[in-house]
């Protein structure tokens, strides 16, 4: 009397992918063996190590090539039986909140913050369509693979066809959370060409998030508090902010009087706020002695107001009090001076200040330029145009190395220049520069 054999798989974890039994090989099944197929599983059959049929749910009679009565006759030459089959077990159930994120940020060109690199997280499902092509291109010989083990194959997936959409997408960082359904639905589909390739169904995928790195959410912080990009007026009157906290913080009676008397023209200028923090600095003691009664009573003594012998020096110590509270970056170690400017999230721009000037009167100028390219002759009728709309600077073709470049300049008195108008011209060359650059290059040279 023989006992027949029952062939079946349980899976209690929910993340077996495919199951072999027997796990460690293959085995001689007997004629007649019952296999049994859970609702959630398809099974493939094995023999002589080709797929010769596939089950669905219910109870099946396997019959092979070993026949029970003559398997001891058949085997004497063998250490076993040469006749070996066996079942693999193929989950058919969604395997849900699978999750997936980038190893490394994906770059790509915003079109509000130039080049950025950002980090993506979400999740995930996807279920088996075709089992024996399942077990012939991913399974091989392996006896038991679960979703852990396909996973980070399947993440590398997902992070590959998300990157190639979102270069292709035109979607801004800003924009991109009230695209999450839309990019999640187009990623479905598109990855889930490369999961049919392995009788895989990508059924559900979400982006949970995706985040720029740290500078850039600063520049978002940034932006949100200010509106910098795309107007001059708010981003000069910010950084002539910058400017006459500098000269405030600068300590003495001069820089108290500076900033005092810059107070009533800058009134009709900045916002009110600004105009409390200059009510808030304290005047400088009154002299002890001289000085006229009303002198004495307003506390201001305007003989310090006096331009020293060396004109330009203290529109340097001025220069560098400002690009200190304006975070700018200074190289003076040689003529001219070199300031790195930021002029808008992730962009900056180089402007040159030269002390060395003078006008047809012997005083003392000071030049300010920043280089927008090289010279196209094509262009100058229209840079000629825009020079009667400039406010600050003007085009003009300057030489530096046997190369003609064109460049936005400006001269100030520096008898006569202040912190305001300091800070105003150089920002505002930094500003029109940049966007002359980024029009006609594409890309921030600095």
């Amino acid at each position: 009397m023989f006992r027949l054999e029952v062939i079946d798989h349980v899976d209690q974890t929910g993340q077996a992918l495919v199951a072999r039994v027997p796990e460690m090989g293959t085995t001689a099944i007997q004629l007649g063996a019952q296999l049994i197929v859970q609702q959630n599983q398809e099974a493939v059959f094995f023999r002589d190590g080709r797929a010769m049929d596939s089950f669905g749910a219910g109870r099946h009679t396997l019959t092979t090539a070993n026949i029970p009565i003559l398997s001891k006759l058949l085997t004497v030459a063998w250490e076993k039986s040469p006749f070996q089959a066996c079942v693999y077990f193929v989950g058919k159930q969604q395997f849900i909140d699978q999750r997936w994120g980038t190893r490394s940020p994906i770059t790509m060109k915003d079109p509000d913050f130039g080049i950025v690199r950002l980090r993506g997280f979400g999740k995930y499902s996807f279920r088996v369509i075709d089992a024996p092509l399942l077990v012939n291109e991913i399974v091989g010989t392996q006896g038991k693979l679960t979703t852990e083990e396909v996973g980070s194959y399947l993440r590398d997936v997902l992070v590959s066809g998300l990157t190639d959409l979102l270069a292709t997408a035109n979607v801004g960082l800003l924009q991109m959370a009230a695209k999450f359904d839309e990019l999640s639905a187009a990623a479905r589909v598109k990855i889930g060409e490369q999961f049919a390739k392995f009788g895989l169904e990508l059924t559900d995928f979400f982006i949970n998030s995706i985040s720029p790195p740290e500078e850039v959410q600063k520049a978002i912080d940034a932006r949100s508090s200010m509106a910098v990009l795309g107007d001059l007026r708010s981003y000069t009157l910010y950084q002539a902010a910058g400017g006459l906290a500098a000269a405030g913080a600068s300590g003495g009676a001069a820089g108290s009087a500076a900033a005092i008397g810059m107070g009533a023209g800058l009134g009709m200028m900045l916002p009110p706020m600004l105009q409390q923090a200059m009510q808030q600095t304290p005047p400088p003691e009154p002299a002890s002695t001289g000085g006229s009664p009303a002198a004495t009573a307003v506390g201001i003594d305007f003989s310090q107001l006096a331009a020293p012998a060396d004109s330009t020096a203290d529109i340097r110590s001025t220069l560098k009090r400002i690009a200190s509270q304006s975070q700018w970056a200074v190289d003076d170690s040689s003529e001219p001076w070199k300031l790195t400017i930021p002029v808008g999230p992730l962009r900056t721009q180089v402007v040159y200040v030269d002390f060395s000037g003078q006008d047809d009167g012997g005083h003392a100028l000071v030049s300010i330029w920043s280089s927008c390219g090289a010279v196209h002759a094509g262009h100058a009728l229209t840079l000629l145009r825009y020079n009667s709309q400039l406010v600050h600077g003007a085009f003009a073709v300057r030489s530096t190395g046997g190369t003609d470049l064109l460049v936005l300049r400006g001269n100030l008195l520096a008898d006569t220049a202040d912190v305001l108008e300091l800070t105003r011209t150089i920002t505002a060359i930094a500003w029109q520069a940049d966007r002359l650059e980024e029009q006609m290059l594409g890309v921030d040279q600095s």
